[in-house]
């Protein structure tokens, strides 16, 4: 008689956690072109220590109560190594079992240290607040290495793994990637209630709440531009991140919702010159009946696996939720490499969910 098997106990929930794998030219002065292949001698990983395990890692850590993703991955990383570091291309997620019996999923992204001369910091320095370091004990190392001492120093194999899919990246030139985000504008005051013009319908509180919540999701991705629908709440959803970071509003009426339903091509134009400006991090704030339209120019970037990825059902998006395109050039025209979805968590944080 064949032995029962008890399953494994399904875990009671899941750990969030997040980092990145930061990387540097060894000759400071060294700028990246658009597509170029690199020799992974040419570059430097940052790898920290941890006593209590006596291990070499990439910086990581977990996400606190519903902190986005990506601010949890950019704020471990600068708690760790003390860089401040935007977020480019996904690499894989690791998944593992905890002793605990709960699964740990860690999420990582190819990071690069935000730019900053004096007098003019990148905007990710003024729209990020400051946090307080990893003390001794739990990170008393980091290191900048070259990606062979990085595999020979990394202790877990998985570790190793996003190690060899980074130089595998830089060796086909697909390191350095553009970040076009479609965001779809926040919580807005109903048409029914709103009896002003259309074009000046404002956001509620509640919006007015994710377009300053929508701001550390900016900054993690390294967002230096902004183009919005010239309507009132597509401005007012980018206004606060702007309005911190230093930038200016490009307010564009090629997206708003009228001009998107007469004239599509105008709105469609301007992503694919957008999607051509390799290293361009740049939001734009649309109206949700325009968001299939102007995802059509990415479409024709994607590879086929990444086509069912695209949201492909009204309302496409989430108020205050957005759709980030990681582009590629290492080929003679963009492509497109990864395409994600983030928002904030503003109902659940104010019990709205």
């Amino acid at each position: 008689m064949p032995r029962l098997v008890r399953p494994s106990p399904i875990p009671s929930r899941l750990v969030r956690a997040a980092g990145a794998l930061v990387w540097r030219f060894v000759d400071r002065e060294r700028l990246l072109l658009p597509g170029e292949r690199l020799n992974p001698k040419d570059i430097e990983v940052l790898i920290v220590h941890r006593p209590r395990y006596h291990d070499w890692s990439w910086p990581k850590g977990k996400a606190e109560a519903n902190e986005p993703i990506v601010s949890a991955a950019v704020r471990e990383v600068e708690e760790e190594t003390g860089k401040v570091v935007t977020l480019g291309a996904p690499l894989t997620t690791q998944r593992y079992r905890l002793g605990s019996g709960q699964t740990k999923e860690v999420r990582y992204w190819v990071g690069t240290l935000a730019p900053t001369s004096e007098g003019n910091e990148d905007p990710a320095f003024r729209t990020r607040p400051p946090v307080k370091h990893a003390p001794l004990t739990e990170i008393d190392q980091t290191r900048w290495v070259s990606p062979s001492r990085a595999d020979d120093l990394l202790t877990r194999r998985g570790d190793r793994r996003l190690l060899s899919e980074l130089v595998g990246r830089a060796q086909e030139g697909k390191i350095g990637t553009s970040v076009i985000v479609l965001c779809r504008h926040a919580k807005a005051v109903s048409r029914q209630t709103w009896n002003a013009g259309e074009t000046t319908r404002p956001l509620t509180r509640l919006g007015a709440r994710q377009a300053i919540d929508l701001i550390p999701l900016f900054s993690a991705l390294g967002i230096t531009e902004a183009h919005s629908s010239s309507w009132t709440r597509c401005v007012d959803t980018v206004a606060p991140w702007a309005n911190i970071a230093g930038v200016d509003v490009q307010s564009c009426e090629a997206l708003n919702e009228w001009e998107v339903r007469d004239h599509p091509r105008a709105a469609q134009a301007l992503i694919e010159s957008l999607s051509h400006k390799a290293g361009s991090r740049v939001v734009l704030s649309v109206h949700r009946p325009t968001i299939p339209i102007l995802l059509d120019p990415l479409k024709t970037l994607a590879p086929s696996n990444l086509l069912p990825v695209f949201p492909s059902e009204n309302p496409w998006l989430s108020t205050a939720e957005m759709l980030v395109a990681h582009i590629e050039y290492s080929a003679s025209q963009p492509l497109l490499l990864a395409l994600e979805t983030h928002g904030t968590r503003t109902k659940t944080l104010l019990g709205l969910d």
